[in-house]
């Protein structure tokens, strides 16, 4: 493939995320956008129609096109069984995060892969932000000294769950937001995570009909440090914005602080009656920065020119491991060691 000029990309998964997977193939040079696979017929025409390519609510066509890459931008719980497919077709892959909502599912697509000698990677967009490369410079050049314990919030609005998800009874912030912030934290600290213990609770949502947990802590001890991570699916409705991010890591000569959730959007409004970072509706219209998309940039550039992945499915299935450890020390009340999930 390394003499090929474009690769020939497909998307599985026309929703809000295929969408914008189908625009960064369509804005790469180094790509050809061929074919968007939902099984709305209609919203994959919409998105086919948009970027001159070709539609599809069969799966089996995807197997069957002459593209070398497909992304997979189903919701969280459904990326196993179009990874499985695509992969026994000969297809290399970006798969949406979480790489899957079970470990052994995760396995089981690194192992396909390794056997087809096909490269799978995760979208964890995070580790493009020009902002956590300057964070991850600053570790490495040890202005802080090494990491002794961090702290992440990341936590969304409840609007994400009520309105924005159809299918948040089958997620959580666990599978919508820990694979951002577990991944990211382990990839700034170059350390594995080795035991998790967690609390969680299930109550506003519940209320709501929705079988998600409302809130969760994890507390994830590293090979030489530790952290804690906490998610949340019921942040007000009429907090200023959608997401409310905080990092801090602590080392033994200093500390790193980031704050995050302006969305570089700031209004004032009396009729409104609030002062908004953001607006719930920009999840209708609202595109992640083009930074977002590296994971399928990397994944065309290695297979044009070579060279290593950035991020693999081997990551995807740590970040898993972590996820799913999560849910069963919330589960049982104890520590769960990472390696009794592999």
């Amino acid at each position: 493939m390394a003499n090929a000029e474009r690769i020939k990309t497909a998307v599985v998964g026309a929703g809000l995320i295929g969408g914008q997977h189908a625009r960064a193939f369509a804005a790469n040079p180094r790509a050809e956008l061929t074919l968007i696979c939902d099984a709305n017929g209609e919203r994959a025409a919409a998105v086919a129609a948009e970027y001159g390519c070709a539609a599809t609510t069969s799966l089996t066509d995807v197997a069957n096109a002459a593209v070398d890459v497909v992304a997979i931008a189903t919701p969280d719980f459904a990326h196993y069984e179009p990874a499985m497919t695509l992969l026994a077709a000969g297809k290399h892959l970006v798969i949406e995060k979480p790489l899957t909502t079970k470990t052994a599912e995760a396995v089981k697509i690194v192992n396909l892969a390794r056997q087809k000698n096909l490269l799978v990677t995760v979208n964890l967009g995070l580790r493009w932000s020009p902002q956590f490369n300057t964070v991850r410079a600053s570790l490495e050049a040890g202005e802080i000294g090494a990491p002794v314990f961090s702290y992440y919030r990341n936590s969304d609005s409840i609007y994400v769950p009520t309105k924005m998800l159809a299918w948040a009874s089958q997620s959580g912030p666990q599978w919508f937001l820990f694979p951002h912030t577990m991944d990211l934290l382990r990839w700034l600290i170059g350390q594995e995570a080795v035991e998790v213990y967690a609390k969680g609770e299930k109550r506003v949502l519940a209320n709501r009909g929705i079988d998600a947990f409302d809130a969760i802590q994890a507390m994830v001890q590293f090979d030489r440090s530790f952290a804690t991570f906490e998610s949340s699916w019921i942040v007000p409705d009429v907090y200023p914005a959608m997401v409310e991010s905080q990092l801090t890591i602590n080392g033994e000569q200093g500390r790193i602080n980031v704050a995050g959730g302006n969305q570089a959007f700031e209004l004032t409004s009396d009729s409104l009656g609030r002062h908004l970072y953001d607006r719930p509706s920009k999840w209708s219209f609202y595109q992640m920065p083009d930074w977002w998309w590296g994971a399928g940039r990397n994944l065309i550039d290695v297979l044009l020119d070579g060279g290593e992945l950035a991020i693999t499915a081997e990551d995807g299935l740590r970040v898993v491991a972590m996820i799913e450890a999560t849910e069963r020390s919330i589960a049982t009340g104890k520590p769960v060691a990472i390696d009794a999930m592999l």
